[in-house]
């Protein structure tokens, strides 16, 4: 395949980042430049060798030796470029936000595939080493179950480069309708983050404040991921008198996430106001460091090989056009959440009656909790009741769901004793394996034992079943422990109850 011939739409400070991806490509080329200012795209063509400079857009579109356009230009126009270019038969990479209305990517999505063409979001905070590095070790169980997302932004008043007038022209303006430089257009990069690190997002909490008319800051912004016990929080800070060491733009991110087993670390990622390796794991009572690229511009690099290998059908654009959606979809519950003063459900901005979407949420929600408390306060009996020979059954065939992982460091044997005369078991952990034996006697369990549990049968097989947990049944006085309770919880994660 010849190499696809590419044209920025928009040469901009952020073009600068665009570009790098094309050097030393043997896929693809930069092939021209389009910008309404027409002196600063012949200037970028004569730095990036760019053989094209195009008067209008619609030079662009006709033009049939240009296979994709990059939009590079203020949000508020990337529906119109990006549209266009698919409907021209040509392959899109739009910045990120890719728009400002859900309607307005619908309307994208749906001509891209009319045209068969692919649609990306740029977005170098999903590709950026760290950030890479971070996912993979949490999907190796290096912090166990991921549970907690923490960033911090923060923004200086001099480091980095300097930025436009006609750039802060359209921001501000941008700022004027409701989408912050921090909480919308930054922003975007946090939610991103998050998605990268725990996946997709369900409700929001925003609190935004401003300076001077025109900085979204201080702000603190809470969600749940989709999923259970997952949660994250972003807060965003600028500080005039606050320098920043940046290449780049003039600030920096911090980002941990904290597991069951563990904690991880990102330690920057535009600057670096810390210093040495990047990527911390604290696990096991000890830190493990791990270096990774953390040039930022990196990530604008792997975002433009992706949407190489992307048109060239050797892998999937990240993020896709539906993903994008789904970032701006949080973009938007962001500020919605700021301006109403209360929890925004993602599901609700697709919905035609977002109050009662949102009313209905809560009241799930609620009811949820409510029923949880009371099991937890006893108000209600056991589920269902088993009998001695499936409780045995399952007692037996624990050995097949242990978790050696969750063993670590955890040696003895510990007594089962089935109080409704089912009979008692020993459960002997040594090493990455688990033995169960049938006592001989009833309800008699090895005087060696570093634990024991008393419980009936039928609650025993509830537990196993997964229809009660564990710490219910002991609150509700149907599970004995006799030993040290934070013993009895490390069997729960062994045995997954």
């Amino acid at each position: 395949m010849d190499a696809l011939r590419v044209v920025f739409a928009g040469c901009g400070r952020i073009s600068d980042l665009h570009v790098l991806g094309y050097r030393d490509e043997p896929r693809a080329v930069l092939h021209g430049l389009y910008d309404l200012d027409r002196a600063a795209a012949e200037r970028r063509a004569a730095e990036w060798g760019a053989p094209r400079v195009y008067a209008s857009y619609a030079e662009v579109l006709a033009d049939p030796e240009v296979d994709a356009v990059e939009v590079l230009v203020p949000h508020p126009l990337h529906e119109e470029l990006a549209v266009a270019a698919l409907r021209a038969g040509k392959h899109v990479s739009v910045q990120k936000p890719m728009t400002t209305s859900l309607r307005s990517a619908d309307r994208m999505l749906a001509a891209a595939r009319a045209s068969g063409r692919v649609l990306k979001v740029a977005e170098n905070y999903a590709l950026y080493p760290p950030i890479v590095l971070a996912r993979r070790l949490i999907d190796e169980g290096a912090i166990g179950e991921p549970m907690t997302v923490r960033i911090k932004m923060m923004s200086g008043g001099s480091g980095g480069w300097p930025v436009s007038d006609s750039t802060w022209a359209w921001r501000l303006r941008e700022f004027a309708a409701g989408r912050g430089m921090n909480t919308f257009d930054h922003g975007h990069h946090m939610w991103a983050t998050a998605w990268a690190l725990l996946g997709p997002f369900r409700k929001v909490n925003a609190w935004v404040d401003e300076q001077n008319g025109v900085v979204d800051s201080p702000a603190v912004v809470m969600w749940a991921h989709e999923g259970p016990r997952r949660y994250g929080q972003c807060e965003f800070h600028y500080g005039k008198e606050l320098a920043v060491p940046s290449s780049y733009y003039g600030n920096d991110e911090w980002i941990d996430v904290s597991g069951s087993r563990g904690v991880l670390v990102i330690r920057r990622c535009t600057a670096s106001i810390l210093e040495g390796p990047v990527v911390g794991v604290y696990s096991g009572g000890a830190w493990a460091w791990h270096e990774a690229e953390t040039d930022w511009a990196t990530g604008f690099r792997l975002s433009t090989k992706n949407f190489i290998a992307a048109m060239r059908g050797d892998e999937a654009p990240r993020p896709s056009a539906e993903e994008g959606r789904h970032l701006l979809a949080m973009d938007l519950a962001v500020a919605k959440s700021d301006r109403e003063r209360r929890t925004v459900w993602l599901g609700e901005l697709d919905s035609p009656a977002p109050r009662l979407y949102a009313a209905l949420a809560r009241r799930s929600e609620r009811r949820a909790k409510a029923a949880f408390f009371r099991v937890l306060a006893g108000g209600g009996d056991d589920v269902a009741c088993g009998d001695g020979d499936r409780a045995r059954e399952l007692t037996l065939a624990l050995p097949g769901r242990f978790r050696a992982e969750a063993a670590s460091g955890f040696e003895g044997t510990v007594g089962l004793a089935l109080s409704d005369c089912a009979g008692g078991f020993s459960l002997t952990v040594a090493g990455r394996t688990i033995s169960v034996i049938e006592t001989s006697v009833p309800v008699t369990v090895p005087d060696t034992a570093v634990l024991c549990l008393r419980v009936s049968s039928s609650t025993w097989a509830s537990i196993l079943e997964g229809r009660s947990r564990i710490e219910t049944a002991y609150l509700r006085g149907k599970l004995r422990v006799d030993g040290e309770i934070a013993l009895a919880l490390r069997l729960r994660d062994m045995l997954g109850l």
